[in-house]
């Protein structure tokens, strides 16, 4: 099992189009793009996508705790989300 990482994070935005739209996954610019995040050089307005960060914990939650089963190896213990 891999740790969080780009591949990760595409996995994440890849799952979410199947339950959310576009604007509650991407911030969008003032000239209509979709950025999945703001770049240091972006000038215009700024907003943060308080929907994506519900999104991003109900799949880091779930991503948390496959990790740690794949990691627990004792019997006795067991891993809920």
């Amino acid at each position: 099992m891999q740790l969080w990482n780009k591949e990760q994070e595409i996995l994440f935005f890849n799952n979410s189009q199947n339950f959310a739209s576009i604007p509650q996954l991407f911030n969008e610019t003032e000239d209509g793009r979709f950025l999945a995040y703001w770049p240091k050089s972006y000038k215009g307005k700024k907003t943060t996508l308080q929907s994506r960060n519900s999104l991003i914990g109900k799949f880091s939650e779930k991503w948390v705790a496959d990790l740690l089963e794949y990691i627990i190896t004792d019997e006795n213990l067991f891993v809920i989300q």
